[in-house]
């Protein structure tokens, strides 16, 4: 039998599917909780018996740190935290696409208050700067003059933390008030959502569920089907959520790749069989 490890911060609604997913199939469960000890860098016990973990921290830090401590123990990690450096970071995500050909907006980065302006005015307006590690849709700013950009850029440079000083500049996209989650499975999509901006939003152009988008179940074109193949080709398998963007031409784009997306609201009903999937897969995975 198997032991499978979740490492996570707190038990989330798809933790929780998670756990009832692996005490279903018969494997045994060991949850570690990233913030309640602390982990010694070589030969930590924690990991003594762990036959393959997925990591679902809520911090993009402590997921990366953990899993690599994971593998040097010799425990597969699902994702592998070489994915997770690629995923999490967005400067590194999209400079992953660009290389690889896979299409996605274009992005300047800048380390100055002074180049960052030049990089937006460079993309031109409107245009996007978000944080480089982030989530939910957080700090993620349309400018759309001058004006804007230089109180935005004032504001980040007052920040205190480093990745405040990092400016993540990326063209605007004018899609059609939606774009599309692909959550994957290993190598195979799971479900397919669009994500709509929310009428009573306070934003124009934000969609994640939690900043009131909604979600509405959706089958995958066979062009939409060729990138997220492509994408995950280049990545690896694991699980992903990918967010597509439409341009108005009808080209298509990678705008994301979510290492440890979440699904419970975007998967509704279907969250169990999710769990399952994920779990499956993970074992598949496991060192004998």
């Amino acid at each position: 039998m198997s032991t499978l490890g979740l490492i996570c911060t707190m038990l989330t609604p798809e933790n929780m599917a998670l756990k009832s997913a692996a005490e279903a199939s018969g494997a045994s469960l060991k949850i570690i909780r990233d913030e309640q000890q602390a982990y010694l860098l070589a030969g930590d016990s924690i990991f003594n018996g762990l036959n393959v973990a997925l990591a679902r921290s809520s911090s993009f830090t402590r997921s990366v740190y953990l899993s690599k401590l994971a593998e040097e123990a010799g425990v597969p990690v699902i994702n592998t935290s070489h994915a997770q450096s690629l995923c999490g970071d967005k400067a590194l995500t999209s400079a992953f696409l660009m290389k690889k050909g896979i299409s996605t907006p274009k992005v300047l980065l800048a380390f100055s208050p002074a180049s960052a302006l030049q990089a937006i005015e460079s993309i031109g307006y409107p245009a996007i700067i978000k944080p480089p590690v982030g989530s939910w849709g957080r700090m993620v700013c349309k400018v759309n003059d001058r004006h804007a950009a230089e109180a935005v850029v004032s504001l980040k440079d007052s920040l205190g933390h480093y990745t405040d000083k990092v400016y993540y500049v990326q063209e605007y996209v004018d899609k059609p008030q939606r774009d599309i989650r692909v959550f994957v499975v290993g190598d195979e999509v799971a479900f397919s959502i669009y994500r709509k901006i929310s009428e009573s939003s306070s934003t124009s152009f934000i969609t994640n569920l939690n900043h009131g988008g909604t979600a509405e179940p959706f089958e995958l074109t066979p062009e939409m089907k060729e990138l997220v193949s492509k994408t995950v080709s280049a990545l690896g398998a694991g699980i992903y959520g990918i967010d597509l963007i439409e341009y108005p031409d009808g080209r298509l784009g990678v705008l994301e790749v979510n290492h440890a997306p979440e699904f419970s609201k975007s998967a509704g009903p279907n969250t169990p069989r999710v769990a399952e999937k994920i779990v499956q897969f993970a074992l598949a995975q496991a060192r004998q």
